[in-house]
């Protein structure tokens, strides 16, 4: 009788030391402050495979590597804070089919798999990754491009570039408005795409071959991608120009 007594009171004790116990504030149990959980996100990025895209002028950065390293960069960021990533590549390839190219449409397929993809795993958002390469050397800089349909895409927009310009400060471009790139046109989600830099510029081909710049890149749209998640804001201001931006 003793010993049931002893066991019921024991057994009290330890409610009362369940109930009243109070977890650390700072206790390793992060489900709590992932400032990301639940929420599902795409990286796209650019080419890859037998499309390199664009190519530096001394031939040592190819468009399809950079986009991917700063992209699996990117994953690595958004996974660290709970969001579930999916990527419409992890390695050097396309997503044509060897058909495809006997026929001549390698490129179109490769594309509207990727929509076809981003749209079977719904994401909350797409971030594409491109780079940019026009004839002339003397232009320089990130910029990112929107389709209007979502307001949620301008808005991502803005507060991607703002931290491109405030972190790496190698531009003071807008975002911009487009309904040319068919990828953030025809996907099912809010969507941008981010032109990370110029590989026709020589100083910023050398830049984005450099593992650290690509980190530094990559968490720019992290950080920008984390904003928005958190619920800020676009100022008033900037809204009238996503609205007015050609």
């Amino acid at each position: 009788m003793m010993k049931k007594a002893v066991g019921w009171l024991f057994a009290f004790f330890l409610l009362i030391i369940l109930f009243t116990y109070k977890v650390p504030e700072n206790s390793s149990w992060t489900t709590w402050t992932l400032p990301l959980a639940g929420t599902v996100i795409a990286i796209d990025p650019g080419h890859g495979g037998k499309d390199g895209g664009a190519v530096s002028k001394d031939g040592q950065v190819t468009e399809k590597d950079a986009t991917l390293s700063i992209s699996l960069y990117l994953r690595d960021f958004l996974q660290q804070s709970g969001a579930f990533v999916v990527m419409t590549r992890e390695e050097d390839k396309d997503l044509a089919s060897p058909e495809a190219e006997r026929m001549g449409k390698r490129k179109s397929e490769d594309i509207r798999n990727r929509v076809k993809f981003v749209n079977e795993h719904a994401p909350d958002f797409l971030i594409s990754i491109h780079l940019n390469s026009i004839p002339s050397p003397k232009w320089s800089g990130a910029q990112t491009f929107y389709y209007p349909a979502y307001k949620e895409s301008g808005d991502m927009a803005y507060l991607i570039q703002d931290e491109i310009r405030r972190v790496l400060e190698n531009t003071d471009r807008l975002p911009k408005k487009t309904d040319d790139v068919f990828l953030i046109r025809e996907v099912q989600c809010p969507s941008v795409l981010v032109e990370v830099g110029f590989l026709s510029n020589p100083e910023e081909a050398s830049k984005l071959k450099s593992e650290a710049y690509q980190k530094a890149m990559a968490n720019a749209v992290y950080q920008g991608i984390l904003r928005h998640f958190a619920g800020e804001k676009v100022p008033s201001s900037a809204n009238s120009s996503l609205q007015s931006t050609d």
